[in-house]
Parts: C-alpha cells; sequence; structure tokens
C-alpha cells in the first residue's frame, strides 16, 4: 500500500531524506523543500508517488481542500500498479504544474510562487496543456527578468512518470502571498499601464459564470460617480498587477482577477459583489477574498447579488464539477445586482 511520511520522518530516514533538496529565499527567510528523484505524478492533483509508493501529504496536499484521501485506499493502489507501466514518461523535468481548469486563483496563489525556488539557469518547466497563452508568457517573462532559459512541458489529463525531475512542495496562502509580494512588487515598479483613475470596476463580461446581467445600467451608475471601467482581458498579468497596486477603490464581481488585490495598497477599498454562498463546499470559496484582504489590511465590503441560472454550463466546468453542484451552486450562475445597493456603498466611501 502507499505509505505517508511527514518531515519529522523524512529527516530520520537517510535514504528518505536525500530524495529532498531545501531551497531558501535567505532576504524573506523562506524556505521550501523540492523532492529530487523518481515519482508517478498525476496532473489533477499534481500529488506525487515516489517509485517505493512513498507519499508526503503535509507538502503536497494544496489549501484549497483537494481531497486526496482516495490515493491511499485499496482500489486506488490496485488500479495504480496495474496501470503505472503504462504512464507517459517524463525525463529531467521541473514540475511547476497549472491549474486543469486554468483558474487564475489556483495559478497564481498555489502553483506559480514555487518559480521562485529555481537556481537554475536553464528549466524544463512541466505545466498543463491548457493553461492559458496570457499565463505562458507571464512565466515566461519572470524568468528571463531572473535569467532563466525556459522550456515547456506539456502535461494532459491522467499520471506520468516522471524520471530525474523535481516537485516543489506547496504553500500555504499567506506564505504564498508573502512570496509574490516580495518579488513581483519590484518589477511593477517598471511596468507601464495606462493612467487610470483612482477608483475602478473590474468587468468579468468575459466569463462564464458570475457576469452581472444588468451591468450596462451598473456601469452608466459608475461612471457618475467618475469610476473607470477596465475589462482585464485586455492587459497582460503584470499589467492587471500594476492597475490594482495603483486604484484606491475597486468594485469587482467575485471571481479568481480578485487574487491581484494582493498588489493593492494598504487600505485600499475593495467592494465584492458575490451571489449568496452558503453551503458547506462553497465557504472556503466564499471567503477567499475577504481572508486575503484582511491578512493584507484591505478594506473589504461583499454586496450580495440575485442568481439567475445559466443555460449551458461550459465544458471545463462539466468535466472538473460533479454536476449536481453545477445545477445548485449560485457560484456557476450569473447574477444581478440591485443599483441601489452599489450607490449606497459608493455614497458611504
Amino acid at each position: 500500500m502507499i505509505v505517508d511520511f511527514d518531515e519529522s520522518e523524512i529527516l530520520k530516514e537517510k535514504a528518505l531524506n536525500e530524495k529532498f533538496k531545501s531551497a531558501v529565499l535567505k532576504d524573506i527567510s523562506e524556505n521550501c523543500k523540492i523532492l529530487n528523484t523518481d515519482f508517478y505524478l498525476d496532473s489533477f492533483n499534481y500529488f506525487p508517488i515516489t517509485m517505493e509508493d512513498q507519499t508526503f501529504s503535509r507538502l503536497f496536499k494544496r489549501q484549497d481542500d483537494n481531497s486526496i484521501d482516495h490515493i491511499y485506499s485499496e482500489y486506488f493502489y490496485k488500479n495504480f500498479l496495474d496501470n503505472k507501466n503504462r504512464f507517459k514518461l517524463i525525463k529531467d523535468s521541473f514540475v511547476l504544474g497549472s491549474s486543469p481548469s486554468d483558474n487564475y486563483f489556483s495559478n497564481l496563489i498555489h502553483f506559480f510562487p514555487r518559480i521562485f525556488f529555481i537556481n537554475e539557469n536553464k528549466i524544463n518547466l512541466s505545466i498543463e496543456r491548457n493553461l492559458s497563452n496570457k499565463f505562458r508568457t507571464f512565466i515566461e517573462n519572470i524568468c528571463k527578468i531572473r535569467n532563466i532559459e525556459v522550456s515547456f512541458n506539456f502535461i494532459d489529463d491522467g499520471f506520468y512518470n516522471f524520471q530525474n525531475s523535481s516537485i516543489p512542495q506547496f504553500f500555504n496562502i499567506n506564505k504564498s502571498i508573502k512570496i509574490l509580494k516580495f518579488f513581483l512588487e519590484k518589477i511593477l515598479i517598471n511596468i507601464k499601464v495606462p493612467h487610470f483613475k483612482s477608483k475602478i470596476y473590474i468587468r468579468r463580461e468575459d466569463a462564464n459564470y458570475r457576469k452581472i446581467l444588468n451591468e450596462a445600467d451598473l456601469i452608466n451608475k459608475l461612471r457618475k460617480h467618475n469610476f473607470e471601467i477596465i475589462n482585464p482581458q485586455h492587459f497582460e498579468i503584470l499589467e492587471q498587477m500594476k492597475i490594482f497596486s495603483n486604484a484606491e477603490i475597486i468594485i469587482t464581481p467575485h471571481g479568481s482577477n480578485m487574487t491581484n488585490i494582493i498588489f493593492c495598497k494598504k487600505g485600499a477599498k475593495i467592494i465584492e459583489i458575490s451571489p449568496n454562498l452558503n453551503d458547506a463546499y462553497e465557504q472556503n470559496i466564499s471567503t477567499r477574498y475577504r481572508n486575503i484582504a484582511s491578512f493584507l489590511e484591505l478594506d473589504f465590503n461583499t454586496i450580495k447579488a440575485d442568481s439567475v441560472d445559466v443555460k449551458e454550463h461550459s465544458k471545463v466546468a462539466k468535466k472538473f464539477i460533479h454536476k449536481k453542484i453545477l445545477e445548485n451552486s449560485n457560484y456557476y450562475k450569473n447574477m444581478i445586482i440591485k443599483i441601489g445597493e452599489i450607490e449606497k456603498n459608493i455614497n458611504s466611501l
């Protein structure tokens, strides 16, 4: 059966400890354990299993409630043994990984910060094939700034056999934010964007869910209050971060673009337009950006909107989300906002 080891057990066993190397960021006193050996890996959880059936859940379980309990079941182990000789082989790679659904929050918070623990000047990064071109360009730009020559190895669905490869541990959200701010805020100083007003509204018109159906009325009202209207899809990722860093007041529908609030100035006001998210499985999502704002001392408020069913769910959602959740959760619906609620909040700013 597959066995799990915590960090104290890794340190006690010499052979096990030799599978790991440590990278340290001295300026911010942060370190990262990197598994450096042969291992099997699935492209959903990015949870490595060594050739000796060893796992390390304390290091490789992401802080987004991704369940790995099934990996320790007899059924999984039997299926794993029956199929592992057929897993696609990848050699000499650094597994950065990315969200299977190309979710910006997960890409930026869970996967990307580990790139700063790469010490080599030439690297072959393994990422999901469906990672957006925009995020690939972002990775390339950051590596170029750090004098790292990068090439990509694309992963599809399923399990892989990695040989002579490395995968860094995952971090908790606050540690990821600390790392991102330390490196990226220095880079953002030199990023040029058009001059925008200090009050901005972030549109979500290109999204599959949580679009505001009466957004035209909302935009008319916001413009009268001197808000700039911005579609983040028109900007590269570093430009989006820069726009958030310059803003004093941000109004936005709930969505992964809100991850960029980590670059806002202390005290910036964030007004999130959100559906009612009340079920247990929605709680992590519903408090995600409020928790980030609290950690960064931002002024965060939420306006609740009414939910409206969508006619057809996206292919990505149907692939990764349970049918009952898609049908019942307000997270996978669109919204109608009471314009008076927005005006009340604006007038109180």
